[in-house]
């Protein structure tokens, strides 16, 4: 008996009762070990490296600074860890090559992964505009920061509302019958298989709809703020902020469009672009891979581009104002009033002088 797949079966009702069981799990081969040692990769690089930018973010005070760089950066943290959630369940499907759990982890892992498609694009968007608005810092744009970031957070929303939460209702677990063939036309075993499909991305949410919406218009958005940022008038203060800032917000887009255009090809361009990849595996393998490695990698530079917002605002405030900002801790200084108080037995004494800006220091 050989064990092979039926369309047949799927498409058409079976004549007779019949009792499905899953099928057996088989050895993975060394490339689907390979292939979940590198999810494993990436789930501890993405959750380590968004997580703990997340935590020095708010242990060094950088979400209280006046610009929303900051916060945005942050919502990137959080959205790239998220994204991460999905790696386990995609390493027990790659070892034993259908969805062994319940349709409410089907939701759960197609929500990653939409939440990664559709909005992490538009926070790198909203990354370009806000720091084109806060390198100015006149009070005009002082207060189109606060308005844009409203419209941002109102953008958000509806792609959650009218994108997200459809494809979260609408992802099931659609069943694969598979048989073992007997001479005739009977079946002695039958393997039932669960597969998480979204029917909302196949009938509404075409490829075509989501290339436009996912990739193409933040693409083009991103360009469009990359050049303006670049060819601005910039001051001689402000110079090299721009561009080390357009630095790492270009490298964040490069890795993170370049790992998520391939998503939306049609199933003919995928099989012939990745026609080199060998059995067991297929092209749905490496397109599985692809934004998990992007949330393992653009966490560096968006943890480069936090550090250095940080010492561009704490530069660009007043010494008054940069001073009080800093010194959150004060230490005590304890002084003998007397040169008497250090003769026999003095280090037993000790004199405390008033808390004033004369006797403390700052760390």
């Amino acid at each position: 008996m050989t064990y092979e797949e039926d369309d047949d079966l799927n498409s058409t009702l079976i004549p007779y009762p019949y009792i499905a069981i899953p099928p057996p799990t088989q050895q993975p081969s060394n490339l689907e070990l390979f292939l979940s040692l590198l999810h494993l990769v990436c789930l501890t690089s993405s959750l380590c490296g968004n997580v703990s930018q997340l935590v020095l973010q708010l242990y060094t005070r950088r979400l209280r600074d006046s610009t929303h760089v900051q916060k945005f950066l942050a919502f990137f943290f959080i959205i790239n860890a998220f994204v991460s959630l999905g790696t386990p369940w995609m390493i027990v499907e790659t070892l034993v090559r259908h969805w062994t759990f319940g349709p409410n982890a089907c939701k759960v892992y197609q929500a990653t992964a939409q939440v990664g498609r559709t909005v992490l694009p538009y926070i790198i968007v909203a990354l370009y505009v806000i720091t084109s608005i806060s390198i100015n810092p006149s009070r005009k744009c002082s207060m189109r920061q606060s308005f844009t970031s409203m419209i941002f957070v109102i953008i958000f929303a509806l792609l959650v509302l009218f994108i997200i939460i459809p494809v979260i209702g609408s992802s099931t677990l659609v069943p694969q019958i598979h048989g073992n063939h007997l001479p005739g036309e009977l079946y002695s075993v039958m393997f039932e298989s669960f597969f998480c499909v979204i029917p909302f991305s196949e009938e509404v949410y075409t490829d075509g709809v989501a290339l436009l919406v996912d990739v193409i218009v933040p693409l083009i958005l991103c360009i469009i703020c990359a050049i303006r940022l670049k060819t601005a008038p910039k001051g001689s203060n402000s110079q090299m902020s721009t561009d080390s800032m357009n630095y790492y917000l270009i490298w964040i887009s490069v890795i993170h469009f370049s790992t998520s255009f391939w998503y939306y090809f049609s199933t003919e361009t995928k099989l012939w672009i990745f026609y080199f990849i060998p059995s067991p595996m297929d092209y749905r393998d490496i397109l599985c891979l692809l934004p998990y490695l992007s949330s393992s990698l653009t966490w560096y530079p968006a943890s480069d581009m936090s550090a250095f917002w940080s010492l561009y605002e704490a530069q660009s405030e007043s010494p008054q104002s940069f001073h009080s900002r800093n010194s959150s801790r004060h230490v005590r200084l304890v002084v003998p009033p007397s040169t008497s108080a250090l003769e026999d037995g003095g280090y037993s004494h000790s004199y405390h002088l008033p808390l004033n800006s004369q006797n403390t220091c700052d760390v």
